[in-house]
C-alpha cells in the first residue's frame, strides 16, 4: 500500500486562497483491481484537465486535500497515457463549502464497471471512549451483485451493527463502536466462510475510520484498507479446506485425526483416535478454543488461521450418553496442528508430563476439493 504525499503544483492552483467557509476537502483513493500486476494498475489522475497526481497504484490513497468549493470533473488516465490516450474513468463531483469527502476508484472492467465514486465523510464527533466506523463494500469480486454480498462478524461470529447481505458499492454510514482492539472478519452471509480475515487491530477513541474492502480475489487479493490507517495485514481466511478425516504415517499406524473447521469462529474442532495395548479404540477431542474441560464456553475465542493452531486436548472417560449418564472430559494435553497444505500437515502432541512427539499425517477424505493441487 502506498500513501501519496501531495505536493503538487497542479493541486496547490486548485487549493483555495480564498476564505475558509469556501473550501472543501478530498481524500483520494485508487481501489480499482483492473491488472494482476501491480505495476499495471498505476494511474494519473487530472483534476479539471491538469494532471494533479503520477503513477498511483492500487490500494494507494491520499491525505486529505484542500480545494476551493465549486464543481471538478476528475480524469483517470493510464499511467503515462493522459497525452495520448482517453481517460479510462471520469467523474463530475460538486464540492460544498466546509465539508470533507473521499473519492476512489473501484471496479475491475471485468466483473464490474470501472468507476468514481464519492463518500460525504462529515461526521458528528464520537462519544468520550468511542470512536465513528464506517464499512465500503470495494471488491469486485462477482458480477452478479447478490454473489457479492457479504456480512460484517466479529471473531466468535457474530453480526456487527447489523451488516449482513452487504453488496458491493454499499456503504453502512459512519457508526459508534468503543474504542479497543477489534478482531473483524468480512464472511458470507451465513457466516461459514471468512473472504477476509484482518489481524486485530486497536481502533482509538475520538477516531473517524473508513474501512475499505478491496480487491477482487482474481487480480489483486482481497484485502482491507482502513482510512486513514493504511493497508491491515491479514490472515489465511479460515474454510473448510482441511475438513475430514486425516491419517498419521505410516497409513498402518492406527492413528488419525478428524478436522472439523469453524471458519465463522477462526477455530478448528475435532477427534484424536487410536489404539490402547489390548488393541481397543480411544477418541480424544481436541479445540483451538481453549475452553474449559467439559465446558462449551470459550475463554481464548479463535486460535485458527487456516495454516496454523494450538488446540486443548481432552480425554473422555466414556463414549456414548445414551444412557443419560454424565461423561467426564480431563484436559490431558495440547495438539499443534501445522497444516502446510489441504493435503499434508504435521501435528505435535505433547501430553502432561511428556515430551512433544509430531507426526506427519495425510488426509484421506473431506467433501471439499484440495484447492491448492493442480
Amino acid at each position: 500500500m502506498k500513501r501519496l504525499a501531495v505536493t503538487l503544483t497542479t493541486i496547490a492552483a486548485l487549493t483555495a486562497a480564498g476564505p475558509a467557509w469556501s473550501q472543501a476537502r478530498v481524500a483520494v483513493g485508487h481501489f480499482a483491481p483492473f491488472a494482476d500486476d501491480i505495476e499495471a494498475t498505476a494511474v494519473d489522475i487530472a483534476v479539471n484537465g491538469d494532471i494533479a497526481l503520477t503513477d498511483v497504484p492500487f490500494k494507494a490513497f491520499t491525505d486529505y486535500i484542500t480545494f476551493e468549493a465549486g464543481d471538478y470533473t476528475i480524469d483517470v488516465y493510464l499511467a503515462g497515457t493522459a497525452e495520448t490516450g482517453d481517460p479510462v474513468i471520469t467523474g463530475d463531483f460538486t464540492l460544498s463549502d466546509g465539508n470533507d469527502y473521499t473519492v476512489y476508484a473501484v471496479g475491475n472492467a471485468t466483473t464490474q464497471d470501472l468507476e468514481l465514486r464519492a463518500l460525504l465523510d462529515n461526521t458528528e464527533a464520537p462519544m468520550d471512549g468511542n470512536l465513528n466506523i464506517r464499512i465500503v463494500h470495494a471488491a469486485p469480486f462477482a458480477a452478479d451483485l447478490a454473489a457479492t454480498e457479504v456480512s460484517i462478524r466479529t471473531a466468535g461470529g457474530d453480526v456487527v451493527n447489523g451488516l449482513v447481505g452487504v453488496p458491493y458499492n454499499a456503504d453502512s454510514g459512519f457508526f459508534e463502536i468503543p474504542a479497543g482492539n477489534y478482531d473483524l472478519k468480512v464472511a458470507s452471509n451465513d457466516g461459514t466462510v471468512n473472504y477476509i480475515d484482518p489481524l486485530p487491530v486497536d481502533l482509538p477513541a475520538g477516531a473517524d475510520i473508513t474501512v475499505f474492502a478491496v480487491g477482487d480475489g482474481v487480480n489483486q487479493p482481497l484485502g482491507i484498507i482502513a482510512f486513514p490507517v493504511g493497508e491491515l495485514e491479514t490472515r489465511t481466511p479460515v474454510n473448510n479446506s482441511a475438513n475430514g478425516w486425516w491419517a498419521v504415517s505410516p497409513a498402518d499406524a492406527g492413528i488419525g485425526f478428524i478436522l472439523q473447521p469453524m471458519p465463522d469462529q477462526n477455530r478448528l474442532v475435532g477427534t484424536w483416535y487410536q489404539y490402547d495395548t489390548e488393541g481397543n479404540p480411544e477418541f480424544l477431542t481436541f479445540d483451538s478454543c481453549m475452553g474449559a474441560a467439559g465446558t462449551d464456553e470459550c475463554t481464548m475465542p479463535g486460535g485458527f488461521d487456516g495454516m496454523m493452531a494450538t488446540t486443548a486436548l481432552y480425554y473422555s472417560d466414556r463414549v456414548g450418553v445414551a444412557d443419560g449418564e454424565p461423561v467426564n472430559t480431563t484436559q490431558v494435553g495440547e495438539i499443534a496442528f501445522d497444516i502446510t497444505s489441504c493435503g499434508e500437515a504435521t501435528a505435535t502432541v505433547t501430553l502432561e508430563g511428556a515430551d512433544p512427539v509430531e507426526f506427519a499425517a495425510t488426509r484421506l477424505t473431506g467433501p471439499f476439493p484440495c484447492v491448492d493441487e493442480e
